[in-house]
């Protein structure tokens, strides 16, 4: 993906849409806070987990405060698109003549299948599990997954896929370096997620990985449409299908793992093998020739 020939993007337009960004995801992660502060002061213990807020407020009120940021966030991506680096909002997405809406799609259901046929046959192997499944809890949820999710994985898409992949790779004069470095910084702004504190840093590996293939994908197709629906895909399941004490997710999913995270060295395999066959599946599909 390039930037067309037009838009402006020296040091203080890209400073300001940096600064933008940093500040809208601080005051929309400010709304949990406060909700907490106006509404629960009541309750006589000190609130520190996903786990603690989730008991405090429900699961499906933490969901929307956690995801709000991004929203303001990806309003602030597509405003500083257009009046601050003054290109064609389509230019942030892909780089084709139009936002190809059958790539999001097959991605999506190429990805969501994979994750949710690999997720049952681990959960159903190692056992240790609940059916939480309830009709009252799980619409609202699907419904809030439906609507909030896709804009936090396409914002971070914009974010790590677009902005700043295509930066690196105009500073750098690489697309390999550029690929490498923003896969990295994907895999670290996961830092802070619940399950790293419980399983270890190791698993930031998988995340960086991630951000890697993401990079290659979108450089190797010219667009956003193949990383948004492999995104959204993966972010669904984990959200509507499998629960744990330990993920940044608290929902009222369809099951609930009770199972000892492990030290997620078969997961960052597992997902490795998933990453092959996906590209290898799309290879496939869209005949790539991919030059040496």
């Amino acid at each position: 993906m390039e930037h067309p020939p037009q838009g402006k993007f020296g040091l203080g337009r890209v400073s300001l849409t940096i600064g933008l960004v940093i500040l809208a995801y601080f005051v929309g992660s400010l709304f949990l806070f406060l909700d907490v502060f106006l509404n629960f002061q009541d309750h006589d213990y000190v609130i520190i987990t996903m786990t603690d807020f989730a008991d405090v407020m429900g699961k499906n009120r933490l969901f929307i405060w956690m995801l709000f940021p991004f929203v303001l966030v990806f309003a602030t991506l597509i405003f500083a698109a257009k009046y601050i680096h003054q290109i064609p909002i389509k230019s942030i997405f892909t780089g084709r003549d139009r936002f190809d809406w059958k790539k999001v799609f097959f991605s999506f259901l190429l990805w969501g299948f994979l994750c949710i046929l690999t997720t049952l046959l681990d959960l159903f192997y190692h056992g240790n599990f609940t059916l939480t499944f309830e009709w009252s809890k799980f619409i609202p949820l699907f419904i809030l997954s439906i609507l909030l999710l896709p804009i936090q994985t396409t914002c971070e898409e914009l974010l790590f896929r677009s902005y700043l992949l295509k930066g690196l790779k105009r500073k750098l004069g690489s697309s390999i370096g550029a690929i490498i470095i923003s896969g990295i910084m994907f895999g670290l702004i996961h830092a802070g997620n619940p399950e790293i504190a419980r399983i270890g840093y190791h698993l930031l590996i998988y995340y960086a990985l991630i951000g890697i293939f993401l990079g290659y994908l979108v450089t190797l197709d010219n667009g956003l449409e193949l990383s948004i629906g492999f995104h959204a895909a993966n972010n669904l399941v984990i959200a509507l299908l499998v629960t744990t004490n330990w993920q940044a997710f608290q929902t009222d999913a369809v099951f609930t793992d009770y199972n000892n995270p492990g030290n997620a060295w078969w997961t960052i395999l597992l997902g490795s093998l998933m990453l092959l066959l996906f590209f290898f599946l799309l290879r496939w599909k869209y005949k790539w020739k991919i030059s040496r």
